[in-house]
């Protein structure tokens, strides 16, 4: 009789024990569980790097034309930012440098680059508010990347993003607020705009991108991408007004290689 007691009594005690995390393999299975999810994000950053070889592609992007005489903003409605401006302030359609070099150029590789992950920097592009301008005025961030929003100026601002792809949003920075962040979900890699409804005059142009292969050309026209793997690919240049061109690249592993871009008024 006692025996049979302690037979159903040692059957409900690994019974419970079997419900209760398989009598202690629940840790082990935690264990596993979380090896798994390091394994996962190790790879992960090593999917977000370049790997192998990797070359820089650098060029000068210049117009060809007669350069048209560009409207002066009216800042009249404004006198605490026309006060920071010494000169008379003009449009940023077409900013050029000695030599007609081109500036607000935004140049990215378009295609050819291998399907991967690239982690966004967590360093956030600022964008400031400064003498009711937008600076800068042409500019890109990745997919998660902070996007810092300053108002420099002390005064009632409003940012106004109008994207195609993004979820666009339209919030006032009054001069109590010196920052906002913000952050993008999709990739929209052609550059759409940022305008202030309260400065009409006030635009700015910005892209989302997967990748980090892109630069934005600054008076003197230049521009730099590095640690591009070794491939070929397509390099496309764009600029709000004169439109787009592109070019074939080869970049060999260790190498520098030279693109030269000339927008002319027919583009």
């Amino acid at each position: 009789m006692k025996a049979a007691n302690a037979e159903k009594l040692a059957y409900w005690v690994l019974f419970a024990c079997f419900l209760t995390f398989g009598c202690g393999g629940g840790e082990k299975k935690e264990e596993g569980a979380a090896a798994s999810k390091e394994e996962t994000a190790a790879e992960t950053t090593a999917n977000d790097q370049p790997t192998g070889p990797v070359g820089t592609i650098v060029g000068t992007v210049t117009f060809d034309g007669e350069v048209p005489k560009l409207k002066i903003l009216n800042m009249d409605a404004e006198p605490a930012c026309a006060a920071k401006h010494t000169e008379p302030v003009r449009s940023q359609a077409l900013v050029l440098g000695d030599g007609n070099t081109l500036a607000n150029v935004f140049v990215k590789i378009k295609s050819g680059l291998p399907e991967k992950k690239w982690a966004p920097p967590s360093e956030p592009v600022v964008l400031d508010q400064n003498g009711c301008i937008y600076d800068p005025h042409v500019f890109a961030v990745m997919v998660g990347q902070p996007l810092k929003i300053l108002n420099s100026d002390g005064i009632l601002h409003n940012i106004h993003p109008i994207p195609k792809i993004n979820r666009s949003f339209n919030f006032a920075m009054p001069k109590t607020v010196k920052e906002a962040v913000r952050k993008f979900k999709k990739v929209e890699e052609e550059p759409f705009p940022i305008k202030c409804d309260v400065h009409p005059w006030m635009l700015a142009y910005m892209a989302v991108m997967s990748h980090p292969f892109y630069s934005v050309t600054g008076k003197d026209g230049k521009f730099t991408i590095e640690n591009v793997p070794e491939g070929n690919y397509e390099l496309e240049a764009w600029h709000e007004k004169l439109g787009t061109l592109t070019a074939p690249v080869n970049v060999s592993a260790n190498e520098t290689v030279t693109v030269e871009f000339v927008f002319k008024r027919s583009n």
